[in-house]
């Protein structure tokens, strides 16, 4: 189960470790005899983020083994979801929000006793990508292709790109087309450059709806020139060692298609890659960072009444930075100490806490929990004896990757009364 927060202070951190995807979409709680602890009849969801899922968990008397229906409303956004409930009372379901707001949750028909919670649900951060050709030919259409990559979840953004000369000079708006996986939306953007010279460019998304944060690229810098160039790289402005990214091929106007490798530092990174419509793309990741040279050659097709094939070689010195590393995490609740995993941390029985959280890359913090407690909202409530779990995990950014870190809470029973 999922929650958010944003917490200001930040003067406490604690380590940072790879996120597990599996934590955020495939954790439950183990109630087992929890049941006994809390109050009969209730749903537990967690605040969200657009496109991330999470676990619903609903207890309620009287319906072992029986399936139960639960409703999802906001404004005029409506769906149902169904769970069975188990021997000890309680039933878990599986959601991933599609819209940003307040999402009231409640139990239908059988399972109306259980009344109703209502959670806030997030836009999903997103980073924007330009890959810019390292020359463009004056008064001819020159493609630069964008990206806007949600990091986690399971929807791609929807909106448009804008791309303009830096200074504010526009040069076009497209919509956002294609997909590159689950989480990525592409976009071709049409230049016609004029005059001469390097012209810094970039790259900014704006979403059509909540469900998304803007952002923009990184400056790109290609140079315009009047000569037709039979081959040039495009890349994206930053690359990091171990992350995988694409650079392309890009024939200059009026060439056949052919085929192209790629190379970095003279050794060769590709096989011959065939260009379509004067593109050819490879998914390459950096092995290792510092100054580098990416280079490519090309070989057109033959062409009818032509004595020789076209050809042609471009390469390109880049600087790849080190490998990203995770998003910091600082769990710090407003009534207890910063948490640490390395440190005990320990409830009774009962007891709740409001969990908060910040981040190096200042994006909403997400919470699971597995084990004898729950989450509402932003609130973590202890259930019975036991160890509880708690996961942290962050979408992080363009240069951070998604972190998380998993707390331990021991659970204590509350004192026995004399009699």
């Amino acid at each position: 189960m999922l929650t958010s927060a944003r917490r200001t202070r930040t003067t406490r951190r604690v380590a940072t470790a790879t996120l597990a995807l599996g934590l955020a979409f495939g954790s439950s709680a183990a109630f087992g005899s929890a049941a006994d602890a809390a109050s009969k009849g209730a749903i537990y969801a967690p605040n969200g983020m657009v496109g991330v899922a999470e676990n619903i968990a609903v207890q309620v008397s009287g319906l072992a083994g029986q399936t139960i229906t639960i409703g999802l409303t906001s404004g005029p956004i409506a769906t149902t979801i169904q769970a069975v409930v188990n021997a000890q009372g309680w039933a878990s379901a599986a959601w991933t929000n599609t819209s940003a707001g307040a999402w009231t949750i409640a139990g239908l028909g059988s399972a109306a006793s259980t009344g109703s919670t209502t959670i806030t649900v997030v836009p999903m951060p997103t980073y924007t990508v330009a890959l810019a050709q390292q020359s463009v030919q004056s008064g001819v259409t020159n493609n630069i292709a964008g990206a806007v990559v949600a990091p986690i979840g399971s929807l791609a953004p929807t909106g448009s790109v804008y791309l303009a000369t830096v200074g504010g000079n526009g040069i076009t708006t497209q919509p956002l087309t294609g997909n590159f996986g689950a989480g990525t939306s592409t976009v071709t953007l049409p230049w016609t450059p004029s005059g001469a010279g390097a012209t810094p460019i970039q790259a900014s998304f704006q979403p059509n709806n909540g469900n998304y944060t803007a952002s923009t690229s990184p400056i790109s810098q290609p140079f315009v020139t009047t000569a037709r160039t039979t081959v040039a790289l495009r890349w994206p402005a930053t690359m990091y060692s171990g992350t995988t990214t694409v650079i392309s091929a890009i024939l200059g106007a009026g060439l056949p298609d052919g085929s192209v490798a790629f190379a970095l530092d003279g050794t060769g990174i590709s096989g011959s890659i065939p260009t379509v419509n004067g593109v050819a793309n490879y998914q390459w990741t950096p092995p290792s960072s510092g100054v580098h040279t990416i280079s490519v050659s090309y070989t057109g097709n033959p062409q009818p009444n032509q004595l020789s094939q076209q050809s042609g070689t471009n390469s390109q010195v880049v600087n790849i930075q080190g490998p990203r590393v995770a998003d910091n995490i600082t769990v710090d609740p407003p009534s207890q100490p910063a948490w640490s995993i390395a440190a005990p941390i320990v409830m009774a029985q009962g007891a709740t806490v409001t969990l908060a959280a910040t981040t190096t890359s200042n994006t909403t913090v997400l919470f699971s929990e597995q084990g004898p407690c729950v989450i509402n909202g932003s609130v973590l409530t202890t259930l019975s004896p036991g160890q509880c779990q708690v996961t942290a995990f962050t979408a992080g950014n363009a240069s951070l990757t998604p972190g998380s870190e998993t707390y331990t809470i021991t659970i204590t029973a509350p004192p026995k009364q004399k009699q």
